[in-house]
């Protein structure tokens, strides 16, 4: 009998103590009415938005056009796709952020993710969640600075880029904007080796839009070249790092 009093007021405190994660959340339509698509800037969708645990995102789009993958910073920053099996499809789908910290996504269908179809949040505790001690909320975060590569010259031959970066702080969540007219030029993300010599990835893994946007999702070195001609060869690169 003591036994059974101890798991009933046991399960009871429970009850009390650990809300439902799906009771607290907020629904969050990927896009809101533009929904999961082409030529969105899902950074400045979620800028200024605050996601909790508990809350869903809900992806919307039409079936077989798109599909949705979970990716850590590194898959983000290159777009690398997991296996296809791996690939959420149903053109209504839904993710519970069930755990805090950086979450990114993207779609995986042709070179949607290079041409900037993919979204990275962070996602906060739940919602009064208790905490040891009082404390400052924590900070959003924010999305910071957006980098137009070169400024008003913007990604050309016979301009210094290194000069350019100089003296700027460039850090997670910033994004970088390389301008140029298409066909003129294209972008690569290479490692260092790459950066020195010029070597130039597969012609698939060139962004070519001439608005190339690229989400500084990871802390380090980055390296970016113009795979066009001889152009990386005459100076036209970046190399950064981000904090």
């Amino acid at each position: 009998m003591a036994s059974h009093l101890f798991l009933f007021v046991f399960a009871l405190s429970m009850a009390a103590i650990v809300p439902s994660i799906t009771a607290w959340g907020k629904e969050h339509i990927v896009g809101d009415e533009a929904g999961w698509r082409l030529q969105f800037d899902y950074q400045a969708w979620a800028y200024g938005k605050k996601f909790h645990v508990g809350d869903k995102l809900v992806f919307k789009y039409p079936t077989g056009a798109h599909n949705v993958f979970r990716v850590n910073g590194t898959g983000f920053q290159s777009c690398i796709r997991p296996a296809i099996t791996e690939a959420l499809a149903t053109g209504n789908d839904t993710i519970l952020l069930a755990t805090p910290g950086r979450k990114w996504y993207m779609c995986g269908v042709g070179k949607h993710c290079e041409y900037g179809m993919k979204l990275f949040i962070n996602v906060l505790p739940l919602y009064n969640a208790p905490t040891p001690a009082p404390s400052p909320a924590p900070a959003p975060l924010t999305y910071g600075k957006e980098f137009i590569v070169g400024d008003e010259a913007r990604w050309t031959l016979g301009f210094d880029y290194q000069a350019w970066a100089k003296d700027k702080h460039f850090r997670v969540g910033d994004k970088l904007v390389f301008k140029y007219t298409p066909g003129a030029h294209n972008v690569y993300r290479v490692n260092g080796t790459g950066f020195e010599s010029c070597i130039r990835p597969p012609a698939t893994e060139a962004l070519t839009t001439g608005n190339d946007i690229i989400v500084l999702a990871t802390p380090g070195r980055k390296w970016y070249i113009c795979g066009v001609g001889k152009h990386c060869e005459y100076g036209m690169k970046l190399f950064l790092t981000v904090y």
